[in-house]
C-alpha cells in the first residue's frame, strides 16, 4: 500500500487511544499524524510522542484543515469525548458532525468505535449521508464489534466466549482502568447517578454479583501505570483481581478494520 497518498480521516474514541497508537506504530507508509488539537485529545498527543513511530505528529488547529501538507499518505485524527458514551443517540450525532468535518479532506474515514449501544447500528447510512467510505472496528467477517472490550477479543464470537468462561466478572481493559473513574458513570446501570458516588456504587455492584476484577492485558501501553490503575480499581471496591488467559487477546480485529480502511483510499470516491 506504499503509493497511497491524501488523508485517512481517524475519528477515535479515548478508550481506545492505545489502540490507534498500536495502529500508527505498525504502519510503516505514515508520513505524518495530523491530530486536531482539543481537550479531548491531549492524551493521545501525549502517547503518540511517546511512541517509537517514525511519523511526524503534528497538533493542527480546526481552522488549519484547508491548508495541511498534500505530499505523502497522511491521518488526520479527531477525537471525541468520553462522555458521549452516556447517550448513544448523542455519541452517533457528534460523530456524524465530526465526519462531516473532516470529510473534505479525507479519502475514507476509520471510525474507532464500535456499535457502542448501538449508536453505529446503521453505519451505512452514516457513510451514504457523508458521502464518505467509512469502516468500523469489525471481525474478521467484517460484523461491526460490540465495543472497546470486543474490539480486543476479536469480535462478538470472541465476547461470548470470555461471557462463558468469566459470567459475573468486570472487565477492564487499559484503557478502561485508566479512566475508570470517569467512564464507571456513564455505565447503563449507573446513569443519573451522582458522580464520585461510590456508596452506591459498590452498592450496586453488590446487586449486580460483582466480586471480581479481570484485567484485558492487550500488551499496549504503559504495563506498570497499566496495573496502578487497575489496582486503584480493585481496592476501591474490594474486588479480587484476575488476568485474563493471553489466548483469548488479539488485535487482529483493530489491525484488520485499520487496513481496510487504508484500503478503501484507493476505491472510487462516494462523492
Amino acid at each position: 500500500m506504499a503509493s497511497i497518498s491524501g488523508y485517512l480521516g481517524v475519528i477515535g474514541c479515548p478508550i481506545l487511544a492505545e489502540e490507534i497508537v498500536y495502529s500508527v506504530k505498525r504502519d510503516g507508509d505514515i508520513s505524518r499524524v495530523c491530530v486536531i488539537e482539543s481537550e479531548d485529545s491531549l492524551d493521545l498527543m501525549r502517547k503518540l510522542e511517546a511512541s517509537d513511530t517514525d511519523a511526524e505528529v503534528l497538533p493542527v488547529r480546526m481552522d488549519e484543515l484547508g491548508s495541511l501538507p498534500q505530499d505523502g499518505f497522511n491521518l488526520l485524527i479527531l477525537m471525541q469525548s468520553m462522555g458521549l458514551h452516556e447517550d448513544p443517540q448523542k455519541l452517533r450525532k457528534e460523530v456524524e458532525n465530526a465526519v462531516n468535518l473532516i470529510g473534505p479532506v479525507c479519502h475514507s474515514i476509520m471510525l474507532f468505535y464500535g456499535l457502542c449501544g448501538n449508536a453505529f447500528k446503521n453505519a451505512s447510512e452514516l457513510e451514504k449521508e457523508a458521502g464518505r467510505r467509512l469502516t468500523l472496528l469489525a471481525d474478521d467477517e467484517g460484523r461491526p464489534v460490540d465495543d472497546c472490550i470486543a474490539a480486543v477479543l476479536g469480535g462478538t464470537d470472541g465476547y461470548l466466549r470470555l461471557l462463558k468462561r468469566y459470567p459475573g466478572v468486570f472487565y477492564l481493559t487499559p484503557g478502561w482502568a485508566e479512566n475508570w473513574r470517569e467512564l464507571i458513570y456513564k455505565m447503563e446501570m449507573t446513569r443519573g447517578m451522582g458522580k464520585n458516588d461510590l456508596s452506591t456504587l459498590r452498592w450496586l455492584f453488590e446487586l449486580a454479583g460483582y466480586k471480581k476484577a479481570l484485567k484485558l492485558d492487550t500488551g499496549l501501553g504503559d504495563h506498570e501505570a497499566f496495573e496502578r490503575h487497575v489496582e486503584d480499581f480493585v481496592q476501591e471496591f474490594k474486588f479480587e483481581k484476575a488476568t485474563l488467559e493471553k489466548e483469548f487477546i488479539t488485535l487482529g480485529a483493530v489491525e484488520r478494520s485499520y487496513d481496510r480502511a487504508k484500503k478503501s483510499m484507493t476505491l472510487p470516491s462516494n462523492d
